[in-house]
């Protein structure tokens, strides 16, 4: 064993505690729709939350999910949000598993 892979840390499955999912511009949408497959797995009910720039990757994370009839999209709210003394766009997506999603969702992600 190389030293590189005995430094690298052993990756963790991904548990969420609640189900809103804190969307950062820092990751791709595809790396969103894989991280929301696994909430809709645990929780039928997910609110994509997201800030400024993220906003946009939300939205098409969302739109994704519900072309390929995995979720439907129940609610949108947009607000302004004074954070840290600045006004920033905040947008939340609640999106609702469907049962044909529920079923392909749990084959894609079998463990």
């Amino acid at each position: 064993m190389s030293t590189q892979q005995a430094q690298r840390p052993q990756k963790q499955r991904l548990d969420p505690t609640n189900n809103e999912l804190h969307v950062s511009s820092k990751k791709s949408a595809k790396e969103f729709i894989f991280i929301t497959k696994i909430f809709l797995k645990k929780f039928n009910s997910v609110e994509l939350h997201a800030l400024g720039e993220a906003t946009k990757i939300s939205v098409r994370v969302a739109e994704n999910l519900q072309r390929q009839g995995l979720i439907t999209i129940t609610k949108i709210n947009s607000f302004t949000a004074d954070i840290d003394g600045r006004k920033r766009v905040k947008l939340v997506i609640t999106v609702q598993l469907t049962q044909d999603g529920k079923a392909r969702i749990d084959q894609e992600l079998q463990a």
